[in-house]
C-alpha cells in the first residue's frame, strides 16, 4: 500500500529530510508571524530547488500537495454557493445583477479573444512546430463534447449532482435563481424572508472561517506541488520543446503586460504596479497549484481585502472566471497548439481557419472547469473543429505541467482584471483599499 513511500534510495532519504526541514521552517516562520505571502514564496523556491536537485524522486511528496488541493476544493462549492446568495441578496435589484453579469462576461470573453489572436500571431511568426518529428505518435484523446451540449450543461437539472461533480456554473445559476426569489419575496414579506437572510449571512461567515483555516496550509502545499512539477520535467524533455516553452511564456507575458495591465491602466484608470502588488498572492497560488478552481478562495480574498473589490462582485466574478474565458487555457494555448499541430503535420491553414480558431476558442472557453489539465480539452475542441489531427496534443504533453503553471496564473489574473473593471464601473471598488500599502497586509489574518 505504501510501497512508493518506502526509502529505497539515498535520493528518497534526502527528499524526506528536506521535506521535514521545509515543513519545520515554514511552521517556524508562521510562528514568528512572517507574512503569509513571503512564506508562500519561500515554499515555492524550496520546492523548485528540491525538484531540480532530486529529479523524478521528488514526485514522491506529491500527496502533500494533493491533500492541500483536496482541502481547498472542499470549501469551493459551499463557499461559492453561499457567497453568491449573499452577494445577490445584498445587490437586490435585477437591473444591477444584469449589468454586473454582462460586464463580467464581456471582459472575460474579450480578453480571451485577444489572447487567442496573440497566440496565433506568435505561433505563425515563429513557425511553431515546423520540422517536429511526428512519426511515432500514439495518442487517444478524451471525447469532444459538442458545443450545444456544453451550453446545455451550463444549466442545472440536478443541483445535488452538480455539487457532487464540482460543476460550478450550474451551481452559480441555481444560487442566482434562489437569490432572485429571496429578493422578490423580501419586497412583499420582508419579515418572513429575514430568517433566511440571517442564515445566509451566518453561513457566509462560517465558510470564510473554514476557508481561512484551509488557506493556512498553502505554503506546505505549494512546496510539494512545486517539487513535483519541477521533478517530473527532465532537462532533455525541456530542451526538445524549448522554443515552445519560451514562446508560450513570452506570449503570456505580453498578454499580461499589454492586455491585462493595459486594461487596468487605460480603462480602469488605476496603477498597474499597485494592481500586481495587490493580486500577486493569488497569482503565486495559481502558479503552483495549476488550478483556477483551487485558487478561488485566495482569489476572492485578494480581490476583496487587497484590491478593494466589493464582496458582492468578487464572490460572483471570481467563480465565473474559473469557468468562463480563462485567457491562457481557453485562448493562448489552444491557438498555439493548433498552429503547432498544423505545422508539424504539414497542413496549410487559410485565413478562414484562423478566424475559426478565434471564434472556436472564445466559445469553447465557456464552461471550462478550472482544474489542472483542462486546457487539453479546449485544444481538442479547436483541433477537431479545424479537422486537424487530435494527436497533435501529444506533441506538447511532455511539458504541459510546466506550461500549465503560467497558464493558470494568467487565467486568474484575467479574472481579477474582469472583477476590478466591473467593480470600478459599478462604483464598488474601494480606492483607499486598492492604494493602501500592502507591506503589512495579509491574505489571511493569523489568530
Amino acid at each position: 500500500m505504501f510501497a512508493n513511500l518506502k526509502i529505497d534510495s539515498w535520493q528518497k532519504a534526502v527528499l524526506y529530510v528536506i521535506t521535514v526541514i521545509a515543513i519545520v521552517l515554514l511552521h517556524y516562520m508562521a510562528k514568528k508571524r512572517v507574512k503569509f505571502s513571503y512564506r508562500v514564496l519561500v515554499a515555492l523556491g524550496l520546492g523548485l530547488l528540491t525538484g531540480l536537485a532530486l529529479g523524478s524522486v521528488s514526485t514522491t511528496i506529491r500527496p502533500i500537495g494533493q491533500l492541500y488541493v483536496r482541502l481547498i476544493s472542499m470549501v469551493v462549492i459551499p463557499l461559492v454557493f453561499v457567497s453568491i446568495l449573499r452577494s445577490f441578496t445584498q445587490l437586490g435589484t435585477e437591473d444591477k445583477l444584469s449589468r454586473i453579469s454582462v460586464k463580467a462576461l464581456f471582459w472575460l470573453l474579450f480578453t480571451t479573444a485577444i489572447a487567442t489572436i496573440l497566440g496565433l500571431v506568435a505561433a505563425l511568426v515563429f513557425e511553431l512546430g515546423k520540422g517536429f518529428d511526428v512519426s511515432d505518435i500514439v495518442y487517444t484523446p478524451r471525447e469532444v463534447t459538442p458545443i450545444e451540449t456544453v451550453i446545455l450543461n451550463l444549466f442545472p437539472n440536478n443541483i445535488v449532482a452538480h455539487m457532487v461533480n464540482n460543476q460550478m456554473i450550474p451551481v452559480i445559476i441555481f444560487a442566482v435563481f434562489i437569490a432572485i426569489a429571496i429578493n422578490y419575496e423580501s419586497k412583499k414579506r420582508k419579515e418572513t424572508v429575514k430568517p433566511v437572510q440571517d442564515l445566509i449571512e451566518a453561513s457566509s461567515r462560517i465558510m470564510v472561517g473554514v476557508t481561512k483555516m484551509v488557506i493556512k496550509f498553502t505554503p506546505y502545499g505549494v512546496f510539494a506541488l512545486m517539487a513535483n512539477a519541477a521533478g517530473r520535467n527532465n532537462l532533455e524533455t525541456l530542451k526538445s520543446l524549448g522554443v515552445y516553452i519560451i514562446l508560450m511564456y513570452a506570449v503570456m507575458l505580453i498578454h499580461f503586460i499589454v492586455v491585462q495591465l493595459g486594461l487596468i491602466t487605460f480603462v480602469g484608470k488605476l496603477s498597474p504596479v499597485q494592481f500586481v502588488k495587490n493580486i500577486y498572492p493569488a497569482q503565486v497560488v495559481a502558479f503552483t497549484s495549476q488550478s483556477s478552481y483551487g485558487t478561488l478562495p485566495v482569489t476572492v480574498k485578494s480581490l476583496t481585502d487587497r484590491v478593494g473589490v466589493s464582496e458582492n462582485i468578487s464572490s460572483f466574478v471570481a467563480p465565473l472566471g474559473a469557468n468562463i474565458g480563462m485567457n491562457a487555457c481557453g485562448g493562448i494555448f489552444p491557438a498555439m497548439v493548433a498552429i503547432f499541430t498544423a505545422n508539424a503535420f504539414g497542413i496549410n491553414l487559410q485565413f478562414t481557419d484562423y478566424a475559426l480558431i478565434v471564434l472556436t476558442t472564445t466559445i469553447a472557453s465557456i464552461g471550462i472547469a478550472g482544474v489542472p489539465g483542462i486546457a487539453t480539452i479546449a485544444a481538442t475542441v479547436v483541433l477537431a473543429t479545424l479537422g486537424l489531427p487530435i494527436e497533435g496534443i501529444a506533441l506538447v504533453a511532455g511539458v504541459d505541467a510546466l506550461i500549465d503553471m503560467g497558464r493558470t496564473m494568467i487565467n486568474v489574473t484575467g479574472t481579477a482584471v474582469a472583477a476590478t473593471l466591473t467593480a470600478k464601473s459599478e462604483k464598488e471598488l474601494d480606492l483607499e483599499v486598492f492604494y493602501k500599502d500592502k507591506r503589512e497586509a495579509e491574505v489571511i489574518v493569523e489568530d
